[in-house]
């Protein structure tokens, strides 16, 4: 019963880890190209406001200002890099006229929390995304990452995987029928793979890998908005990093930022 459950914590991690980001980022390439940009690039450059204001609150040469920062700095230096150039409006402060889209850059750098985070709030003029389906996949990928036990049983794998299945063949389906046969494809091998010990095992430690990520996320931006993390760790919103168990995974006791 343990390596069965063990089996579909680690064929509902493969699903969040490869497939979703897979079908994701072609609901990101769809979107730019319907909405007249060439690339990536193009629509990165010509809407860093936007992607910075969620980033960062503090207001730029727009005097724009944000009220959430879902975005950390190390996804966004996955798509931008500063240039040599200032503000042509004159603003000192950090903005985002120094910064440009990555030459070449291209949605496959992006992981299922960077493509979640991206649809949400970027890619909003599109009747086609259903927001519910990345409601439900970021949700299910938060439960799995945040397991207590690397376990999951009967009932509840069959509840996250049919949710998942059934958002990403329906976000599919709106991008194109290749999309949603490449997405359908890649289920079924899923569902029906031997998942071996080693593979449960690179799994469980690539997940405790995004975890420890998370927590120092967590601590940024903590210290960003001025709380000290030793006031945070009193309140036991900041775990510890060390002695991970393969088994028992800890939790995060905050909500993952996505």
């Amino acid at each position: 019963m343990r390596d069965a459950d063990e089996a579909r914590y680690g064929r509902t991690s493969l699903l969040l880890l490869n497939v979703c980001p897979f079908t994701l980022r072609h609901v990101i390439n769809d979107y730019y190209v319907k909405h007249g940009y060439t690339s990536l690039q193009d629509f990165l450059d010509k809407n860093k406001h936007d992607l910075y204001h969620i980033l960062n609150r503090r207001c730029c040469c727009r005097r724009i200002q944000s009220r959430v920062t879902p975005m950390n700095r190390s996804q966004w230096d996955l798509l931008f890099s500063k240039n040599s150039s200032s503000c042509p409006k004159g603003y000192t402060g950090d903005c985002p006229c120094q910064y440009d889209a990555k030459p070449g850059v291209i949605s496959d750098v992006m992981d299922i929390t960077l493509c979640c985070l991206f649809i949400k709030n970027i890619c909003t003029r599109h009747a086609g995304i259903n927001m519910s389906h990345v409601d439900t996949i970021r949700t299910i990928r938060n439960h799995i990452i945040h397991a207590e036990k690397a376990h999951l049983d009967v009932l509840t794998y069959n509840g996250y995987w049919n949710r998942v299945r059934f958002a990403l063949l329906d976000l599919a389906n709106n991008v194109s029928p290749k999309v949603y046969t490449d997405t359908l494809n890649m289920i079924q091998e899923l569902e029906t793979r031997v998942m071996n010990a080693s593979e449960i095992g690179e799994i469980r430690k690539l997940l405790v890998d995004q975890k420890r990520i998370e927590v120092l996320e967590e601590v940024c931006i903590l210290n960003k908005h001025g709380r000290s993390a030793s006031k945070s760790r009193r309140q036991g919103k900041i775990i510890r990093m060390t002695n991970f168990d393969n088994d028992h995974i800890p939790v995060l006791s905050t909500k993952s930022i996505l």
